[in-house]
């Protein structure tokens, strides 16, 4: 448990008043919310979305100003900082280069004591530990998630990488475009191989998501987990009906029907 902090830190001096507004100053005994996102946001490109709380960075709550906050995301493009997120009673982890640029303000006195009882029950693992996972979905709630981590399998054999990712049309037109260039020359095979390999290994992310979107899914969450198991298990509890074509995880609870509900309503 990441909660090393003191019960006199949370001690609720603050007025509602003070904690309202513009995240500045020096000391704040509140957690930081999203409060709007900018067209420039870097938030956006994690989904994270007004509303949502900052309870933990790397692994510790925090209860800092934005400028700190912000300060301490701003690094080195090539690390990652580890944020726990407090969305409608959940938490979840999501790993973030650089600053979010965004608008951050306190919440309510009377939320800090709320979210750090949910807290007492969550559970930070090392963040070496984690990898981001992006998940897509439809409006009838089919996701596709993914590891966002590169592979090298992408840029040594596309097509094995292609098939172990389950890209069926992207794989049937490579196999055609190999099988058409060896039958020019080896020189032309060996060639379409290697930009091919090249395009995998650089793009590889871009493919995944390029697929799932070609299925009509949106980008709908990043989270960060241990395994792609605990991802699906924290979608479901994001959305307990979204369901997934090779789960980890049992069937989904059943959609609720509007007719039925509206039936019942009137025969009652």
């Amino acid at each position: 448990m990441s909660d090393q902090l003191s019960d006199d830190t949370f001690t609720e001096t603050q007025s509602l008043s003070d904690n309202e507004g513009e995240a500045t100053g020096p000391v704040a005994k509140s957690f930081l919310r999203i409060a709007s996102l900018g067209m420039r946001s870097v938030a956006t490109s994690y989904r994270l979305k007004p509303g949502d709380v900052i309870a933990c960075l790397e692994g510790e709550l925090f209860f800092g100003n934005a400028e700190d906050f912000e300060a301490a995301l701003d690094k080195d493009d090539t690390k990652f900082s580890l944020l726990t997120i407090y969305r409608e009673g959940i938490f979840f982890e999501v790993l973030v280069s650089g600053a979010l640029r965004c608008s951050l303000e306190f919440i309510e006195v009377e939320k800090v004591k709320e979210i750090r009882e949910a807290f007492d029950g969550h559970v930070i693992h090392k963040k070496s530990e984690y990898r981001n996972y992006e998940v897509l979905r439809d409006i009838r709630r089919n996701c596709t998630i993914y590891d966002t981590t590169p592979t090298p399998l992408a840029g040594t054999f596309p097509p094995l990488w292609l098939l172990q990712n389950r890209l069926w049309e992207p794989l049937m037109a490579i196999t055609l475009a190999y099988f058409i260039s060896y039958g020019v020359s080896l020189t032309m095979f060996g060639l379409t191989y290697l930009l091919s390999a090249f395009y995998f290994s650089r793009g590889q992310i871009h493919v995944l998501r390029s697929y799932a979107q070609f299925q009509e899914k949106q980008m709908w969450v990043v989270v960060a987990t241990r395994t792609i198991q605990e991802g699906q298990m924290l979608c479901r509890k994001l959305d307990p009906h979204c369901k997934f074509a090779f789960s980890h995880v049992p069937p989904p609870e059943p959609i609720p029907d509007p007719d039925d509900a509206l039936a019942k309503k009137n025969s009652n």
